[in-house]
């Protein structure tokens, strides 16, 4: 379960900021919207981030992504002399050559089935992690599990005596938690894992969800899942079809090569005027955008729904009805659908979610840069105008937001002077 995550100088974000779905006190929509992981914190089930184009949305959760795959893979994977591929902020002289931050606040829980708070983070630049820390609440105060300020790393001996024997063999350009994780500490392996199942895009998707068609049961949710699209689809199948390639032998000559591959094929009601009489079936290359995109969501969203796997999605509605947008938000807003305690985040233009019985203010997040090129994040909640009143909950939130009221859209007028700028040259 994510609490905040944090990026400085990385892209567009200069100064350090903070996403949060910490839950506030406020209580609209909090048995709904919400939910308990200690008697003091509760989290929410999903939020959404607006802004304009270029306003630095993608950049969050690029950011977002390369955490986890630093943290992660850069032990297996880095050898000696690899550059770490990050990218800061590149308009400002003051973060010139200065590394970049990254900071994870999350739950997971212990054998005992008791959710434990962890906070961890790295700096870096492109030649080396100058910190990378790991802390717990393992009973009221905050415990330092490992620290580490360039190749000098300490480990708590009574907490984390696992990473002792990986100090020496952690490279500069490695985190210390994969190196951790390589060598079978235990609990660096399960904070791995629990990366590795937070998802933050749809690359390869659509095989996880290809691969569940072949339970019966669980084809039948992805097929209720894509009605929501198309409410003609009958069924989903899966079906092995020849591919071929060509190869360059030894010898120089170019085969051509055969070999099966899955495919998915979508059935729909084939009709006798208005009876149906059998079912017509049409591969993925003819079903919609809309269609297409569900099904790559498909296995991803009902398995965050029923185990809690924390999803961030960029351009979401990206193919999408606004109604479909809407719906899936209400499957995560529900206790009765999101039974696993998942999270969803997304970014999206589509401001027919943006209202009051859907969304409370501290899920509605907006990006917009300053002056300078840097990213602001905040959230509707935190928002605060000249006057220093925050937004009342009765607010007609997406029209105001149209209105320009919360930022986080494009200069209109600034546009449209310059396309009369052009004209009027022409």
């Amino acid at each position: 379960m994510v609490v905040e995550f944090s990026v400085e100088n990385f892209k567009s974000f200069k100064d350090k900021q903070t996403f949060s779905l910490l839950s506030g006190k406020n209580k609209e929509l909090m048995a709904e919207n919400t939910f308990e992981v200690t008697q003091s914190v509760r989290l929410l089930r999903s939020a959404v981030i607006y802004g304009a184009n270029a306003s630095g949305k993608s950049n969050f959760f690029t950011a977002l992504a390369f955490f986890l795959d630093f943290a992660v893979n850069s032990g297996p994977s880095q050898q000696v002399g690899d550059t770490i591929d990050v990218h800061p902020f590149a308009f400002s002289k003051q973060t010139e050559g200065e590394p970049s931050s990254f900071e994870l606040l999350f739950f997971m829980k212990n054998g005992e089935d008791k959710p434990i708070r962890y906070r961890y983070g790295f700096t870096v630049n492109p030649d080396k992690v100058f910190k990378e820390y790991l802390f717990a609440v393992l009973n009221v105060q905050e415990v330092e599990l490992f620290t580490r300020e360039g190749q000098t790393i300490k480990c708590n001996s009574k907490y984390f005596s696992e990473g002792e024997p990986a100090v020496k063999i952690t490279r500069e350009n490695a985190s210390f938690l994969s190196v951790c994780a390589l060598i079978n500490g235990n609990r660096a392996k399960t904070m791995v894992l629990f990366f590795q199942t937070l998802s933050t895009g749809l690359d390869n998707k659509g095989a996880q969800t290809l691969s569940k068609l072949a339970d019966s049961r669980y084809r039948e949710r992805i097929v209720d899942f894509l009605r929501c699209a198309d409410i003609q689809i009958l069924d989903v199948n899966g079906r092995d079809v020849p591919y071929s390639y060509r190869v360059r032998t030894p010898n120089g000559a170019i085969e051509t090569r055969q070999r099966m591959q899955k495919k998915v094929s979508y059935s729909h009601a084939y009709y006798n005027q208005e009876e149906p009489v059998s079912s017509v079936d049409f591969d993925e290359e003819d079903e919609s955008l809309g269609t297409r995109k569900l099904f790559q969501f498909a296995a991803l969203l009902l398995e965050s729904l029923d185990n809690g796997f924390p999803v961030f999605i960029d351009e979401f509605d990206s193919s999408l009805h606004p109604l479909i947008v809407e719906s899936i938000l209400k499957f995560f807003n529900s206790s009765k659908t999101n039974t696993g305690n998942g999270q969803l985040v997304i970014s999206c233009h589509a401001v027919h979610v943006m209202r009051k019985d859907l969304l409370r203010r501290d899920q509605i997040w907006f990006c917009e840069k300053d002056p300078y090129g840097a990213t602001q994040l905040y959230s509707l909640v935190e928002y605060a105008p000249d006057t220093h009143e925050s937004v009342r909950n009765d607010a007609a939130f997406n029209k105001n937001y149209l209105k320009g009221k919360y930022g986080g859209i494009p200069y209109i007028n600034e546009i449209n002077m310059q396309l009369a700028d052009d004209s009027d040259e022409a």
